[in-house]
C-alpha cells in the first residue's frame, strides 16, 4: 500500500519535512508493508522555500544581506541556471522582530531585495518570490531600490524608501533596472493594494501600524500607485492581490511586469504532486490549523481537490481544527485527527508536535483499509 503524506508545516513547530516524517514513523512502525512517500508541500509562503531545495535537490546559497531594520543577516535563497527563488520571511519577515519593534513605518524589503541583486549579478534572469510573514508596507520599494530603481522627493534628492516616506516620492527613475526575463510573484492573498480591503487597513495593524500609521500607510500606497501607473504606464490600482505583503505584488507588477501565481498552485506543478496523487492508494495531508482558509488556495484545500479529481481517500492531520462537518464533507476528507486533542493544550501540541504526530501516524495505520473501503462506497 502506497501512503502519500503531503502536508505543510505547523507554523512555530516543525517544517513540512519535520511532520511527513514524524507521520511516516508512525505508519512504519506497525505495518511493513506500507510504503510511505514523504512529499513536503508550501502554499507560496514561509516554508516553501525549504520545500523547493528539496524537490529541485539543490542547496542554499546563503548571502550577506540585512534584516527589515538594516541589521546585518546571512539569509539563504535558490538559484539553479538562470532561475532564482527568494521567501521574503527569510530577510524582510515579521519573525525577524521582536514585539517592540514592529513598526511597518520604518521595516523596509530592502534585503530581499540585496538578496535578489546578488542571484542576478550571478546570472539568474527568471526570479521567483515567495510571499508570507511580511513586516512591511512600502510596495516592495525597498525590493525595487536593490534591483536598480531610484526614487526621488520634490528637489530631486534620491529617497531611501520606506512605508513612511512614501508621499515623500515624487519621481522614479526605472532607466538602470535590472534586466530580468520574469519576476513571479507567489501568493494567495486576493487584497488589493489600498482602501479598506487593502494593505495597511487589514495588515498593517498585525505588524504594529496605529490606526493614525494605517491612513498615512494607506495615502502612501494610493500616491504610488498612481505615481507608479505615470512612469511605467501600469495601473496597479484595482490588481486583484496587489496587496499581499504590504503591497510588494504590486509594485513589482507596476515596477518590473511582474506576475502573480498561486503560491500552492506553482508548489504543486514544481513538485509533481499530481502525479503522486495519482500513484497513491491513500493520501494524507494537513498543517498547522484547519479552517475556512484552507478551502482557498492552501495546500490542504489544493490537495483534496486532486484527490476528489482522482478519486482518491484523503486524511487530514492538523494541528487543530475549526471545521464543521458540512465543511469537512466538502472537502472530502475521511477523517481528520488533531495534535491537540493528543496534546491536551496548545502549549504541548507545539512542545511535543514530532511525538504527537507520530502516534497519529500509528492510529493511522491501523485503520488505513476502513478509510480505503469508506471511500470506495
Amino acid at each position: 500500500m502506497r501512503i502519500l503524506l503531503a502536508c505543510d508545516k505547523f507554523k512555530g513547530s516543525l517544517d513540512s519535512v519535520g511532520v511527513n516524517t514524524s507521520l511516516a514513523k508512525g505508519l512504519n512502525s506497525r505495518d511493513s508493508k506500507i510504503t510511505t512517500i514523504i512529499h513536503p508541500l508550501a502554499d507560496g509562503g514561509d516554508g516553501t522555500l525549504a520545500v523547493l531545495g528539496q524537490s529541485f535537490n539543490i542547496p542554499f546559497t546563503h548571502q550577506s544581506t540585512i534584516d527589515p531594520l538594516g541589521r546585518s543577516i546571512i539569509a539563504p535563497f535558490l538559484i539553479e541556471g538562470q532561475t532564482a527563488y527568494f521567501e521574503l520571511a527569510v530577510a524582510s519577515g515579521i519573525s525577524l522582530l521582536k514585539n517592540e519593534e514592529r513598526n511597518p513605518l520604518r521595516t523596509t524589503t530592502l534585503g530581499t531585495g540585496r538578496m535578489m541583486r546578488a542571484a542576478v549579478e550571478a546570472g539568474a534572469r527568471d526570479l521567483v518570490l515567495g510571499l508570507g510573514g511580511s513586516c512591511t508596507t512600502e510596495v516592495g520599494l525597498g525590493i525595487a531600490y536593490e534591483l536598480g530603481v531610484r526614487f526621488f522627493d520634490k528637489n530631486k534628492n534620491s529617497i531611501l524608501p520606506s512605508g513612511g516616506n512614501l508621499l515623500a516620492i515624487l519621481s522614479i527613475d526605472t532607466s538602470q533596472a535590472a534586466k530580468v526575463n520574469s519576476l513571479k510573484i507567489l501568493s494567495d492573498v486576493p487584497n488589493p493594494l489600498y482602501g479598506h480591503n487593502g494593505a495597511a487597513y487589514v495588515f498593517g495593524p498585525q505588524k504594529g501600524a496605529t490606526d493614525r500609521d494605517v491612513e498615512l500607510l494607506d495615502r502612501g500606497l494610493r500616491h504610488i500607485a498612481q505615481l507608479i501607473e505615470k512612469t511605467t504606464g501600469r495601473s496597479i490600482s484595482e490588481l486583484v492581490g496587489g496587496g499581499a505583503a504590504g503591497g510588494i505584488a504590486a509594485g513589482l507588477a507596476g515596477l518590473f511586469d511582474a506576475q502573480i501565481t498561486n503560491g500552492f498552485e506553482f508548489v504543486k506543478v514544481q513538485t509533481n504532486l499530481e502525479t503522486a496523487v495519482m500513484q497513491a492508494d491513500l493520501v494524507i495531508t494537513g498543517e498547522g490549523q484547519l479552517d475556512k482558509t484552507s478551502l482557498d488556495g492552501k495546500v490542504v484545500g489544493g490537495v483534496a481537490t486532486l484527490c476528489r479529481e482522482y478519486q482518491k481517500p484523503l486524511v487530514a492531520v492538523v494541528g487543530k481544527s475549526k471545521l464543521s462537518k458540512k465543511e469537512k464533507d466538502a472537502l472530502g476528507l475521511q477523517e481528520i485527527y488533531t495534535v491537540l486533542e493528543k496534546a491536551g493544550s496548545v502549549e504541548y501540541a507545539i512542545r511535543g508536535a514530532a511525538n504527537y504526530l507520530e502516534q497519529i501516524g500509528t492510529d493511522i495505520s491501523l485503520f488505513k483499509k476502513p478509510l480505503i473501503q469508506k471511500k470506495i462506497l
